[in-house]
C-alpha cells in the first residue's frame, strides 16, 4: 500500500534528488543544495516536501510551497521505475493540492521549461490547466529615446492608497495577462503577493494619473542580489489602453531602475499579449528565457 506523508526529516535529500532526477547530474545537485538551504532557513516548509513510500521504499516525491496572496508553487511529481507509476504520481498531485488548500491557498502554479512539458501530464491529470507561456525580457538600461506624450502625474501607494487599489483591480478587465486569475483573489490577497516579491518599497508603486483621472499602476521591486530591478506589474485602465499610457510607464520605470544605478530591469509577459510584447520590444527589451504556466484555481474571491 502507498503511504503519501511529508518527507521525513533522514528522507528529504532523497526526494528531492528524486523531484529533480530529470536535470543533468550537477544541475540536479546544485538544485538538491538549494532546495535544502530553503528548508534550512525555513524558506521552504519541510512539510511540503511530499514522499510517496512502500515498506519504507521511497518511491515518488513532489515539492510544494504556500506562497504570499493565497497563492501555491508545485514541482511536478516523479516516480521511480514502477508498475504504479501513473497512481503515485496521482495519488501525489493531490496530497499537494489538499495540503495547500489547507493552508488557504486558492490557487496553485508550476513554472516549467519548454523541455519539462512531459512533467506535467500527472498535474493535468488532477486539475491543473496548461493556460499559457510565460516571456521573460530585460533591458539594459542603455540609453533610451524619451517619451514624447504628455507627462502623467505620479502619487505612490503610500498617498492613495484606496484609489491605487481601486485602480489596480480595474487593470485587470479584459486584460491579455493571465486572465484566468482575474477574482479568484481579494484586493489585499493581490497586495500581499506583490509585496512578497523581491524587496519591497512602497515609494516604488506608483498610481499614474492623467487630469486628475487614475489611468494605471505601475509596481517596481529591487532585486539588491541581482542588482537589477523587475516591473512586478504594469496595468492600465481599459478606457485609456492605445493612447499611449503604457509606453510612458514603462518608460518611467525605464528612467527609475537608471537613477538607481540597476544594471538591468526585467519583467515577465504573458505570450497571449502582443500588444505588451510589441512594445517591450519597441523600447529594447530582449527576451531571456520562458516558462509554460500550469494553473490550478480552487476558489473564486467572494464581493
Amino acid at each position: 500500500m502507498i503511504d503519501v506523508a511529508s518527507a521525513d526529516p533522514g528522507q528529504r535529500a532523497a526526494a528531492l534528488r528524486l523531484v529533480f532526477q530529470h536535470l543533468p547530474a550537477r544541475e540536479r545537485e546544485t538544485r538538491v543544495a538549494n532546495a535544502l538551504g530553503l528548508l534550512d532557513r525555513h524558506e521552504l516548509d519541510p512539510a511540503g516536501v511530499l514522499a510517496a513510500s512502500a515498506g519504507g521504499e521511497l518511491l515518488g516525491a513532489m515539492i510544494c510551497m504556500t506562497a504570499p496572496g493565497a497563492s501555491g508553487l508545485v514541482w511536478p511529481p516523479q516516480v521511480v521505475e514502477s508498475a504504479g507509476r501513473r497512481a503515485i504520481e496521482d495519488q501525489l498531485v493531490q496530497a499537494a493540492s489538499a495540503w495547500l488548500r489547507l493552508r488557504g491557498a486558492k490557487l496553485a502554479q508550476a513554472l516549467l521549461g519548454p523541455a519539462e512539458a512531459d512533467l506535467a501530464q500527472p498535474l493535468e491529470r488532477n486539475g491543473f490547466a496548461h493556460v499559457t507561456r510565460l516571456i521573460y525580457l530585460r533591458h539594459p538600461l542603455e540609453l533610451t529615446s524619451q517619451c514624447l506624450a504628455e507627462p502623467l502625474a505620479y502619487r505612490t501607494y503610500v498617498q492613495d492608497v484606496t484609489r491605487f487599489h481601486e485602480t489596480l483591480l480595474r487593470t485587470y478587465v479584459d486584460s491579455h495577462d493571465c486572465p484566468e486569475v482575474t477574482g479568484v483573489r481579494t484586493i489585499d490577497e493581490i497586495i500581499d503577493g506583490h509585496r512578497a516579491q523581491g524587496k519591497y518599497d512602497p515609494e516604488r508603486w506608483w498610481l499614474a494619473v492623467e487630469a486628475e483621472r487614475p489611468v494605471g499602476v505601475l509596481l517596481l521591486t529591487d532585486t539588491p542580489e541581482l542588482n537589477s530591478w523587475d516591473v512586478s506589474y504594469v496595468g492600465v485602465v481599459p478606457e485609456a489602453r492605445g493612447s499611449g499610457i503604457g509606453r510612458q510607464l514603462v518608460f518611467k520605470a525605464l528612467l527609475e531602475a537608471r537613477l538607481v544605478d540597476a544594471t538591468q530591469l526585467t519583467l515577465s509577459v504573458d505570450a497571449r499579449n502582443q500588444p505588451a510584447i510589441g512594445l517591450y520590444r519597441s523600447v529594447g527589451f530582449e527576451s531571456y528565457d520562458e516558462r509554460e504556466v500550469y494553473l490550478a484555481i480552487w476558489h473564486k474571491a467572494q464581493g
